[in-house]
């Protein structure tokens, strides 16, 4: 009888490391001397290429330590300066937030750190469902034009993982928060 070793399957080591406040790993000075700031920071003082720098220095910090999956970059489009994804997001239309998460989903390509894109099928101005009940009213023809644009360029960017948000989306599946819907994995597997 002739022995084949099973292919070893890597462990998926993540962290929550998109910048700004949410900041895993770099907010402890043993590992940088300062937190990484948010993509919508770096993007205000130098557009897409002071986050790509920015992405390239998290990646090698991370794959230092060990680490092969973040969860990020965030999808999220958000206008509202007073809504709970506002400093996470890049703070741009939905074509320049897209051509961002492709860029990013590239530069941790490069570093074989995989991605999680964040949060389907976008919170927009909805408030934090980390201590609420957040709905979203807005039709399917409005999410499709705006909200999942960054989604689909991270998807044909390569990006493999897509973190699925608790918002009841009322025309996906007004019954169930995304995160439980079968509608909305449905829609999002389609």
């Amino acid at each position: 009888a002739s022995y084949q070793a099973a292919a070893e399957i890597p462990l998926l080591i993540a962290v929550d490391e998109e910048g700004g406040t949410v900041t895993r790993v770099s907010r402890y000075k043993a590992f940088r001397e300062s937190s990484f700031p948010s993509p919508r920071t770096l993007y205000a003082q130098g557009g897409l290429e002071a986050v790509l720098q920015a992405e390239e220095e998290k990646n090698v910090l991370l794959s230092s330590l060990g680490i092969n999956v973040n969860l990020a970059p965030v999808c999220d489009i958000t206008t509202n300066s007073a809504s709970f994804m506002y400093s996470r997001s890049l703070g741009q239309d939905p074509l320049e937030t897209g051509a961002f998460v492709a860029a990013v989903t590239e530069v941790m390509e490069k570093y074989q750190i995989g991605g999680v894109l964040k949060h389907f099928p976008g919170y927009g101005n909805n408030t934090d469902t980390h201590v609420g009940i957040a709905v979203d009213n807005r039709s399917l023809e409005e999410l499709e034009e705006r909200d999942l644009m960054p989604f689909q360029f991270g998807i044909d960017a390569g990006c493999d993982a897509i973190m699925v948000s608790h918002t009841f989306v009322n025309a996906m599946d007004p019954g169930y928060p995304a995160s439980l819907s079968p509608a909305v994995h449905d829609y999002l597997r389609g």
